[in-house]
């Protein structure tokens, strides 16, 4: 059975918690099929992310009904001994992932479902698996204390598969594991039980250390592909100097979806530099978030970085002329790195001054909220920004008169800036201070109608289409200035471009007064973030940028100890 993937996604499902698998899942996926299905939720928060996906659930024991089936574009219902003989009515090697969570271990025999439905996986498709441990040091004791259940017949439930139990069935089913996290607390109950079994551990001749892990875990998560071969090993190190406001965006979403590929690992701090474990195959990435560096206190960090054999990037999203630091220690920062990467062309430009190697990243959007259902109340007008003063100033008259004139059914919502709050000339209007970003968006999602004014400053035309992207995530049709927001916005299509004050007062009247213009461009301006803008269809160009980097890195350090002849 087939459902339409536009259907919108029930907020009541989206706030039960998903699989923690969830986190792992491929953003970019075409086919996902879920094989026991057994969070039902896990597929609700993964449209958000990748809306276009198709994600199948096999439903053991299950009705077949709309809760049960909610958000699933293919539904097969089973029984736990039909699994390893169901058929999907999908092309063989189509399928980008296989999810089993918490349903290997209920298996009469898992080496035969795994190897059923990896003929369906793609070459390079990832098996994801959340599994309880059978030799979990609790379940151990249990037994020891004969507290073990009995298990009927037609349940044959057991307590979980063994470490070897896992790896053994996934290679003979032609998986490759290249991670396997652990789930587990060493408290002081477990540091007593390894005292009490050291004896029969040593008589066993049980290796101390494995034996610890093995018993620790409460459960295994199980990544997987299929290939006889191991992933490319990347580690990505991001020190995050300017953690408000911008490290969501730049570092944090990217990392997210970043580590979801095969062999990849992020790592990152805030004000510091982060450090933790590097496996010996890992090729290793370090990234400077928004760091002035200078001569004084870096040089000898970048120095024993390059000794590391790191490839070394400056990520910045802001003009660097805002901050004279940059120019006192004559552009470090981008200098003396082996390549930089930024947010907007204008941008990347500016910087190639310092550094031929720069990438453009553009901001994107990790989730898509459902498609807005519109009230008939009042018509809100949405303000938020930092430093926009002199980007609203020309328009504050215009914008008043309008306001005025529809007073009895508008309203305005303002987030931090208290002057342009305070200039409002309308009693329907709430203030809101620097907020969290889902409180950013909650209040969002409120409005109708969003201002976004930028004066063509050096410092404006730099800036990012983010505003525009996030007002349209939410359903909200924009009016904004050419500056920034004409490459992006389609007149009349996804929102309202005005070139002067009188266009713009024209344009908000009609906004106003126009319902179904409002909403026409607020679907447009949806659909079109939904189809270019979602992080999920780029993450990978980071990835692939700093493996190409990584590939002439000998020339690149020739070049960057040319450029910075002090390392």
């Amino acid at each position: 059975m087939n459902r339409d993937t536009t259907d919108q996604v029930n907020d009541h499902n989206f706030n039960r918690k998903p699989s923690e698998l969830l986190d792992f899942l491929p953003p970019n996926a075409q086919i996902l099929i879920d094989v026991g299905c057994l969070n039902k939720s896990t597929v609700s928060y993964y449209k958000r992310i990748n809306p276009k996906s198709f994600y199948g659930g096999i439903l053991i024991n299950a009705e077949f009904n709309s809760k049960a089936t909610e958000g699933l574009d293919q539904i097969v219902l089973s029984s736990i001994d039909q699994l390893e003989t169901i058929a999907l009515d999908l092309e063989e090697a189509t399928v980008d992932c296989l999810i089993y969570d918490l349903i290997l271990h209920q298996l009469r025999n898992p080496l035969k479902v795994l190897q059923h439905y990896t003929r369906w996986l793609k070459d390079g498709g990832q098996v994801l698996a959340y599994i309880p441990n059978g030799q979990y040091w609790k379940n151990i004791i249990n037994l020891l204390q004969g507290k073990a259940e009995i298990l009927s017949p037609e349940d044959r439930f057991q307590k979980g598969l063994t470490l070897e139990t896992i790896q053994k069935i996934f290679w003979e089913s032609g998986l490759y594991i290249y991670e396997i996290q652990t789930r587990g607390n060493k408290d002081e109950e477990f540091q007593k039980f390894l005292e009490l079994v050291h004896p029969l551990r040593d008589s066993l001749g049980l290796d101390p250390s494995r034996f610890a892990t093995q018993t620790a875990a409460e459960y295994y998560l199980v990544r997987a592909i299929k290939s006889v071969q191991p992933p490319r090993r990347l580690l990505i190190q991001t020190a995050i100097m300017a953690p408000t406001g911008c490290d969501r965006i730049r570092v944090l979403e990217p990392d997210q979806l970043s580590a979801t590929i095969p062999g990849t690992r992020t790592i990152s701090a805030s004000k510091s530099i982060p450090t933790g474990s590097i496996l010996p195959e890992e090729e290793k990435v370090f990234i400077w978030q928004r760091t002035i560096l200078s001569y004084n206190h870096h040089l000898e960090i970048l120095k024993n970085l390059l000794k590391q054999d790191y490839l070394i990037i400056a990520e910045i999203d802001d003009n660097p002329l805002r901050r004279r630091e940059y120019a006192e220690h004559r552009y470090l920062s981008y200098r003396g790195c082996h390549g930089v990467q930024t947010s907007t062309q204008p941008l990347g430009v500016f910087l190639q001054q310092f550094n031929p190697n720069v990438a453009i990243f553009k901001n994107h959007l990790l989730t898509l909220p459902p498609p807005r259902i519109y009230s008939n109340s009042r018509v809100t007008l949405f303000f938020g920004a930092l430093n926009r003063e002199q980007d609203w100033q020309p328009i504050m008259e215009a914008l008043n008169r309008v306001l005025i004139r529809h007073q009895t059914h508008v309203q305005v919502k303002v987030i931090h800036d208290r002057r342009f709050f305070d200039q409002l000339e309308i009693s329907e209007k709430e203030f809101e201070p620097f907020c969290s970003y889902d409180r950013y968006n909650q209040i969002l999602q409120s409005c109708d109608i969003a201002l976004l004014p930028l004066t063509p400053t050096p410092v404006n035309l730099m800036k990012s289409d983010l505003k525009f992207l996030e007002c349209a995530g939410q359903g909200v049709a924009v009016l904004a200035s050419p500056t920034v927001y004409e490459q992006s916005i389609i007149h009349g299509e996804t929102g309202l471009i005005y070139r002067t004050i009188q266009q713009f007062e024209m344009y908000f009247n009609e906004l106003i007064i126009n319902t179904s213009l409002r909403r026409k461009i607020a679907t447009n301006a949806y659909n079109w973030v939904r189809d270019h803008r979602l992080l999920c269809q780029h993450y990978q160009q980071r990835r692939e940028w700093y493996l190409q980097m990584r590939d002439q890195l000998p020339s690149l350090n020739q070049e960057l100890r040319q450029r910075v002849p002090e390392l």
